[in-house]
């Protein structure tokens, strides 16, 4: 998920809520090539399993706990994990935040191999979204015969795609800004290049761009709150220009395991149209879009978003 918030540096301080589900039930710490830990939590018990990838990246999993609302009680069993350098991770040091290796595409997803291992899970579905969804992706593709299948969630994997769908949801958002009468001088000034207040401009693009494609709600529940506050902006910035490093098209072809795609309508990184042709490039896939949702559908429009994800759960 991508916000614009305030700079937050990798040595957070850590409040009530990360003391709190420190030692929570179904907590567990995994050590990851004998270097750092990361936090893992199981929900539910029941046979079915499915590890959670957040995305940001540097998000933690707070945004997922609605997942425990809907998936637990369909005999569903959820593992929120918090990847390194997230907020109920262990904390890069300076030294490790120094080290270029550590902050790759393709090093994640041998941490979520330990993860898998360090919860004793032979099989399991694999979900990611957005940033998430690239790392699960990658996951799949590099060990598949331990994946029963993959849920791929308001992520584009193409860069060029990716570009143009945010270049959209800007001028969308620039023509919104258009129809309200105190900014309507202000985009005039910017579309004619000339002096315009910028901060104005900056402050009301953000809130207008993010009610509109990333999350449709007036108002945020706690757990997104928290999110927000929690994201760690130093590690995201990190992990940043890998993220597009390796070559998903090449992994698409390779995947065989049934996969879901889903994504809400008015999501600002891939469009209907781009899912829809996203689907026709994996062997074994289905897509959905979440009629009322942006990019953070499960919490927007949950009713919508949970039916079809549990339907791909329980059939495969």
């Amino acid at each position: 998920m991508i916000m614009g918030l305030p700079l937050i540096g990798a040595c957070q301080v850590k409040d009530s809520t990360y003391f709190k589900k420190e030692n929570a039930k179904g907590v567990k710490k995994i050590l990851i090539d004998g270097k750092f830990w990361v936090w893992t939590q199981k929900i539910g018990d029941g046979k079915i399993n499915v590890l959670l990838l957040h995305g940001g990246p540097g998000q933690s999993h707070e945004y997922f706990e609605i997942f425990s609302r809907y998936l637990p009680n369909q005999g569903i069993t959820i593992y929120y994990y918090d990847q390194f350098g997230s907020y109920f991770s262990q904390t890069p040091t300076p030294k490790q935040l120094n080290d270029t290796a550590i902050w790759k595409v393709h090093r994640y997803v041998d941490e979520i191999e330990q993860v898998r291992k360090g919860l004793h899970l032979e099989k399991l579905f694999i979900y990611g979204h957005s940033y998430g969804a690239l790392l699960a992706l990658a996951y799949t593709f590099k060990y598949q015969n331990h994946v029963n299948g993959l849920i791929f969630s308001d992520m584009n994997p193409y860069p060029s795609g990716f570009d143009k769908s945010i270049t959209r949801a800007n001028k969308k958002t620039d023509s919104i800004m258009n129809t309200i009468e105190q900014y309507r001088g202000l985009m005039r000034n910017k579309d004619k290049g000339l002096s315009y207040d910028t901060a104005s401009y900056q402050n009301e693009f953000e809130k207008i761009f993010t009610r509109n494609f990333v999350i449709r709600l007036d108002t945020l529940p706690d757990e997104m709150e928290r999110t927000k506050k929690h994201k760690n902006f130093e590690v995201a910035q990190k992990i940043g220009p890998s993220t597009f490093s390796l070559n998903y098209a090449e992994m698409i072809k390779k995947i065989t395991i049934p996969v879901l795609l889903i994504s809400g309508r008015y999501d600002f990184i891939i469009s209907p149209q781009q899912l829809k042709s996203l689907s026709q490039n994996f062997e074994n896939a289905q897509y959905y879009v979440v009629p009322n949702g942006a990019h953070i559908c499960f919490a927007d429009d949950p009713k919508n978003y949970f039916p079809p994800l549990i339907k791909f759960i329980k059939s495969n």
